[in-house]
């Protein structure tokens, strides 16, 4: 879906890129999953230091490495992106029928659906979730049962550490598996089945993790800034009828052994109500199926680029991005295909 094609009202706050279509406003710093605020910053800050001192501009030098790693025309909806979070801009739809949609971190051309169908044929890597379910559920319990899990384990149930972490709140913890494509290497020795399962189902992932909610808390109505990566939910230890989360327009339920696809670029929040009982669910952050496969890697280029945006630095994020590469997978410059799988960038599928 095009932008510009989008009802709604336009937010304007500051002036924003002319080539940006209607629906921009520039008032909001990056967001959650998409580009770190502080690689953005990071990075801002290095524009102005080439600026007073003749070096390399680190914007420039992103923009020419992905260019010749994937080819300008695969990889120009990347560049437009950044140069709209580099301008602290936001685009804000209001769409009808659909909700609230803010995202700092914007991919344009992206459809914009508060939820989607799992079953639709889609995401056959989630349905595989959903089937052996039990397995992740049962090897989640024994950890849980496990006194020294804090202590084996890396960064367990830890808060939300994020810009939007007053929206979650201190109840709402994690257990990460994986972040940013890397795999969490003491975390999923500790969860063999899971981690098995997501990588022989080819699982787009992003980021994987399990989250806790405990009875009687929820999280705040708030935007994870970020349109081209998408959020499943697996139910595994849910209050069924008793804990939800609502996306832009649309309620719905947790329930044990299903899944659930969002779209928390719209407004979202979730509540446990349950009385007693803590909500558990698998949630596995992908990449949004209408990036092509190149794009995909060229986002994940900018990742490792933005983690250390110095000259040296982008230039050990393109010789990564190299080894992701098949024999002879440079500069495809005819346009890319759009595919539903993760190919080759993520660092741990092989």
């Amino acid at each position: 879906m095009e932008l510009a094609s989008l009802s709604g009202r336009l937010t304007t706050h500051r002036q924003v890129p002319s080539h940006f279509p209607r629906g921009v406003s520039k008032h909001s710093l990056p967001g959650a999953l998409g580009y770190t605020k502080h690689g953005m910053h990071s990075l801002r800050s290095k524009v102005v230091t080439s600026f007073s001192s003749n070096a390399a501009n680190p914007v420039e030098l992103i923009k020419n490495s992905m260019y010749s790693l994937y080819g300008k025309y695969n990889c120009q909806r990347i560049v437009d992106s950044l140069e709209l979070n580099l301008s602290q801009g936001e685009v804000v739809n209001y769409i009808e029928g659909k909700g609230e949609q803010r995202a700092s971190s914007f991919l344009e051309g992206l459809r914009a659906i508060p939820y989607h169908d799992v079953h639709n044929g889609q995401f056959p890597w989630l349905e595989k979730l959903e089937t052996e379910y039990l397995q992740i559920r049962n090897e989640l319990n024994e950890a849980l049962e496990n006194p020294d899990l804090s202590s084996i384990g890396n960064s367990i149930w830890v808060p939300a550490a994020r810009d939007d972490a007053i929206a979650y709140g201190p109840s709402w913890r994690t257990l990460v598996l994986q972040d940013r494509c890397q795999w969490e290497e003491t975390n999923t020795k500790l969860f063999p089945a899971t981690t098995r399962l997501l990588r022989d189902a080819a699982c787009p992932s992003v980021e994987v993790f399990f989250a806790r909610q405990p009875p009687k808390t929820g999280i705040k109505p708030h935007t994870d800034n970020t349109n081209f990566i998408l959020t499943a939910h697996v139910g595994l230890d849910v209050p069924e009828d008793l804990s939800w989360m609502q996306v832009g327009d649309f309620k719905k339920y947790w329930k044990n052994g299903e899944a659930l696809v969002a779209d928390t670029s719209f407004i979202h929040s979730t509540a446990n109500e349950s009385e007693t009982d803590d909500r558990y669910v698998l949630i596995v952050r992908f990449w949004h199926p209408d990036m092509s496969e190149v794009e995909r890697q060229a986002m994940h280029f900018l990742f490792d680029a933005l983690d250390d945006p110095t000259k040296s630095g982008i230039l050990v994020a393109e010789r990564q991005a190299k080894s992701r590469m098949p024999p002879g997978g440079r500069r495809r410059n005819k346009k890319a295909s759009v595919g539903d799988g993760l190919g080759l960038l993520s660092k741990g599928m092989r």
